[in-house]
This record gives C-alpha cells, sequence and structure tokens, in this order.
C-alpha cells in the first residue's frame, strides 16, 4: 500500500472508526484499524471492528492518491495520535514487505508496526433485506430521549438494548431497565418503499456509539435490515452492530394505568426542584425523594389549584420546595428515586407535562400535556417505578 492523503481529511476519517475500535482485547487485530486502498477505484477505506458493531469510513477523490493498493492493521490508539498531531498538509503511508507502516507529513516521519490485514476479523456482510431511511435529527432525539432507560448489565439480554418498532410508517424507540421506561413515538422523517412491520433490539453500546456518530440535520440516514446486523449508512460512514436475538418484554402492559390522580405542572420547575432535593437526599442507591400532592385554598376559587412538595432528608439536613400544579383527583404522597425523575425530566423538551399517578406503590406515567393525549398516541411516555416510603 502506497498513498498521499490531505491530513485533515484522514484525521475525519480515523475519528468514527475508533468509536469501533476493541479496547484490551486478548485478539491484537481488534486493537487496531484496517486501512485498505484500492488503486482501481481510487478509494481508501478505514474500519474498525469489535466483533459486536463496526464502522467503515470511505474517502476518495481529492485529497487521495492511491499509488499502490494494499492493506495493513494499524493500532488505533497510536495511529490516531499520530495523524491529529502531525501538521496541516499532505500525509504519506506507504507498507513495507515486513508489515510497517511508514508516515510522512513534511519534516515528520513515523514508523508503526503493524499486522497483515488478512488477519482482521470477518465482517459481516453489509446487505440488508429490508431499509428505511430517518431524518437524522429525529433519530438522534429518540436516542437521546430513551437511552439513559436502558440497562447496563441485565441477566434479561434484551434489556441491554433498545427496542425499535416499525409499523404504519411510525418509528418506536424503547428502553427499559425494570425500574422505568422510556418510549418516542414519530412518523415524521421517515422514508420507506415499502410497508413495513418489523422489530429488532440494538446492544444500548452500540446505541450510543451511532448517537455520537450522527448530527442532527436533517438530511436522512439509510438503515438496512439483515437477519442479525443493522446497518445505518450516511455520508461516507457506514455503522454496523449485531443485534440482540431475544425477545422484548411487553412493554405496552407497563405504560397503562388506573389513573386515579393527574398532575398537570411545568417541566423546568419541577426538574429544579427535584435537582435541588438531590443536594440533601440521602446517598444511598435509592436516592430517595419525597413528592406530596395536595388540592389548596385559593383565592380564585379554581378546583384544580394545588401544590407539590418536593422534600429530601439525610443525617446532614433536610430540604423542602414547591412547585404550583393543577390537580385532578385525589392528594397522594409517594416517592421516588432522584436520579429516576431527573434523567426523565431532562430529555423532555415540552414547557408542560402530564403525570399519571394510581396510587404510592404503582408506577407514575408521564405524558406531553395536551388535549387528547394518551398512552397509545403521545409522542412519548415514561414510566417510573416508586420506592418505598421511609417514615
Amino acid at each position: 500500500m502506497n498513498i498521499i492523503c490531505a491530513r485533515d481529511i484522514l484525521n475525519k476519517a480515523v475519528t468514527p472508526a475508533l468509536s469501533a475500535v476493541s479496547n484490551k482485547n486478548t485478539v491484537q487485530a481488534l486493537e487496531g484499524l484496517l486501512l485498505t486502498a484500492n488503486k482501481n477505484d481510487g478509494t481508501l477505506v478505514i474500519c474498525g471492528y469489535d466483533m459486536e458493531k463496526g464502522v467503515k469510513v470511505t474517502v476518495s477523490g481529492d485529497g487521495v492518491i492511491i499509488n499502490k493498493s494494499g492493506g495493513i492493521i494499524v493500532n488505533a490508539v497510536k495511529f490516531s495520535s499520530i495523524i491529529r498531531n502531525l501538521p496541516d498538509g499532505n500525509v504519506s503511508l506507504a507498507v513495507d514487505s515486513g508489515n510497517s507502516l511508514n508516515i510522512e507529513c513534511g519534516d515528520n516521519e513515523f514508523t508503526l508496526h503493524g499486522l497483515d490485514s488478512k488477519v482482521f476479523p470477518l465482517m459481516p456482510e453489509l446487505k440488508g433485506e429490508k431499509n428505511f431511511k430517518l431524518s437524522r435529527g429525529i433519530l438522534k432525539n429518540m436516542i437521546a430521549s430513551t437511552l439513559f432507560a436502558v440497562a447496563d448489565n441485565e441477566t434479561r439480554p434484551a434489556l441491554n438494548g433498545s427496542l425499535f418498532e416499525i409499523k404504519n410508517n411510525q418509528l418506536n424507540v424503547v428502553g427499559t431497565d425494570r425500574n422505568r421506561l422510556s418510549l418516542r413515538r414519530s412518523s415524521e422523517g421517515f422514508i420507506s418503499s415499502e410497508e413495513l412491520d418489523v422489530s429488532f433490539i440494538i446492544p444500548g453500546k452500540s446505541v450510543a456509539e451511532l448517537f455520537k456518530l450522527i448530527d442532527d440535520k436533517e438530511e436522512p440516514v439509510e438503515i438496512e435490515l439483515s437477519k442479525k446486523h443493522v446497518i445505518v449508512s450516511f455520508d461516507n460512514i457506514i455503522f454496523f452492530s449485531r443485534l440482540i436475538e431475544s425477545e422484548y418484554v411487553d412493554y405496552r402492559r407497563y405504560i397503562k394505568n388506573s389513573v386515579t390522580t393527574s398532575v398537570i405542572i411545568n417541566t423546568q420547575s419541577f426538574l429544579e426542584g427535584v435537582e435541588r432535593a438531590a443536594i440533601l437526599a440521602e446517598k444511598t442507591k435509592a436516592q430517595r425523594i419525597k413528592l406530596n400532592l395536595n388540592k389548596e385554598v385559593n383565592i380564585e376559587n379554581r378546583d384544580e389549584a394545588g401544590i407539590l412538595q418536593i422534600t429530601s432528608s439525610s443525617s446532614l439536613g433536610k430540604m423542602s420546595a414547591k412547585c404550583e400544579i393543577e390537580i385532578y383527583g385525589e392528594d397522594m404522597l409517594i416517592a421516588f428515586n432522584q436520579r429516576y425523575l431527573s434523567d426523565v425530566l431532562k430529555v423532555i423538551k415540552d414547557e408542560k407535562i402530564l403525570l399519571q399517578f394510581e396510587s404510592p406503590t404503582r408506577s407514575l406515567v408521564v405524558l406531553p400535556y395536551g388535549e387528547g393525549v394518551d398512552t397509545d398516541n403521545a409522542k412519548f411516555v415514561y414510566v417510573i417505578v416508586p420506592v418505598r416510603i421511609l417514615e
């Protein structure tokens, strides 16, 4: 392999590929980037792969000259650091017969020992049986709004991933760790040449890397599905990940409740109160805070007027904050893990939200505020399991 490539082009290609490189793997090739040059089509392909997810970046055209085809595996961290720290200008990459990569740029020269490209693990065929397109911005927002609820080390494999459902030209994204559940729905920015009715589970770690790779522009990504992989293509990047081959929980039964108390509240005021309560909440796994929902006597004689009192305490002291609310139904005292509430409120951009309570021992359902909104049609639904109130 012998090529010349502009340093900026090379650096922009290396950076996304790094996200799929395995760290401290017993297979040395998985800690490297595979560089493959093809003189016939004038392309340089840089690939990272950790056996679960992978990224392929293709560069060609102006700023890329392929003098000789070939390939090599180089240590990803070292190669990235070298390219990032080179001055602006053209970078020469040449592989010798001993699988060493010679890197030259101006007066700077490095030799990086590599591996034969043939020992790189066999990657899956990047061709799906079904495909659709989706706005990058919408996909990024849906991931951001649900990923926090995906389990990290759950014994039930499916819960360690995000569920993607497509039906009637609508995409649903779901995450749950048994203590909370997040659901986002969108039919905007969705393009498909056929009527799709599919569901698939992408590992949470793969979804997190995809989130970092895509921007929030309106331009679409193309998503393809094979039996065992999802392939996401945009610009000159192909991201792929294995799917979790397991059955997801019937999440719909968790977002239904028999509502006894409904509350309308300002999202930002609620979030600020919850985060203040965290300062003096007991530093346990539960990090318990209490919500006391009460109607209030008011001079305007509004039957729905009420107060939400947020309290927390620990050996260091206690705190109390109040938020004005509209309350319909019974007064209630209920407790939650502060972080679970905060995670939900941080991703909601709506000015007001609807809180639905059944009892102090049953889950809270959070919906957007609006006429006719329910769990079957809301653009988002969040479910949070309460914790036991300690006297």
